[in-house]
């Protein structure tokens, strides 16, 4: 396989295919993760599983071998190895099952390595719109990544989909530049991407993939100051947009409820629990509910990119 260094949150990954909303490096640099495939014969063997509550991916397997490695499997037919010192994934699967990899690695893989190397990472859209940066927080099926696809179509910049890797800066955060492939249904596409781009889907998700990078421009930014977090909710019919803000002791489990991996609490540690208490102390927090309408986007986008 041909080898794809490229750059996803902060880390340097050399992979044998390209990973989808990466920022592709040439020449190639010395990487900070390596990515293997190694068939499936080689399945490892677990020494302790690990429950993933009823919020993980559905038929997910978390366990650790017993040389200290953590891996993540489904129905013995794709496993993702990371190593004990956090620098190589292993993906352990048939030829057949590699068109589903690339969107596994850039979601739950890396977000598993991110936790395992200290990274503090919601589950998420970040954008950066009218000079400021914004998370996007909220269920499966909020609107992340719709409401982040139309502040970028409004002339914002996207940071990151799915996943927010936050930075410690002084008594601030940035976040890491990551995926920018907004992730949309086809009815979103439709409305805010239109019928003129033909969009690439993510089998793992079955999601259209629209890619909003701009290489150049993303090689001389740094990473951006996060402003605030916007939890999504949905109201009752109505025609507002209702913005609250939440206090540090309401905003904490509200984070605790975004962190990614989600579903995975027996690994929020207390390391882990500190972080998103400082998170929830220094970064202003809002809920933000409206009617989920099509009619309503515009007001949506607007409220968020005041």
């Amino acid at each position: 396989m041909t080898s794809h260094c490229s750059r996803l949150y902060g880390l340097t990954i050399d992979s044998p295919f390209p990973l989808p909303g990466a920022l592709p490096l040439t020449p190639a640099q010395v990487p900070d993760v390596t990515i293997v495939w190694e068939g499936e014969g080689v399945w490892r063997a677990a020494a302790r599983a690990i429950p993933i509550s009823s919020a993980g991916p559905g038929a997910a397997r978390l366990g650790e071998t017993e040389d200290g490695a953590l891996y993540i499997e489904w129905r013995r037919e794709l496993q993702l190895v990371i190593s004990p010192s956090n620098d190589r994934i292993a993906v352990i699967c048939s030829a057949a099952k590699l068109e589903f990899v690339p969107t596994v690695l850039v979601g739950i893989g890396l977000g598993l390595l991110l936790h395992r190397r200290g990274v503090t990472c919601l589950h998420g859209s970040v954008v950066s719109v009218n000079g400021r940066t914004i998370a996007l927080l909220g269920d499966s099926g909020a609107g992340k990544s719709t409401a982040a696809a139309a502040l970028v179509a409004a002339g914002g910049t996207l940071v990151s989909d799915d996943i927010a890797a936050l930075l410690a800066s002084g008594d601030a955060f940035s976040v890491a530049r990551g995926c920018t492939n907004a992730r949309l249904g086809a009815a979103a596409s439709s409305r805010i991407v239109g019928t003129g781009p033909s969009l690439a889907t993510a089998p793992w998700i079955e999601k259209l993939l629209w890619d909003v990078s701009d290489r150049d421009l993303s090689l001389s930014l740094p990473d951006p100051h996060l402003d605030a977090l916007y939890l999504l909710g949905q109201a009752a019919d109505g025609d507002s947009v209702a913005v609250t803000p939440l206090p540090p002791a309401r905003a904490l489990p509200r984070l605790v409820n975004c962190w990614y991996p989600q579903g995975f609490t027996r690994l929020l540690t207390q390391a882990r629990f500190d972080a998103l208490r400082a998170v929830a102390a220094r970064v202003p927090m809002f809920e933000i509910h409206y009617p989920r309408r099509w009619d309503m986007l515009p007001a949506l986008t607007a409220a968020l990119g005041a």
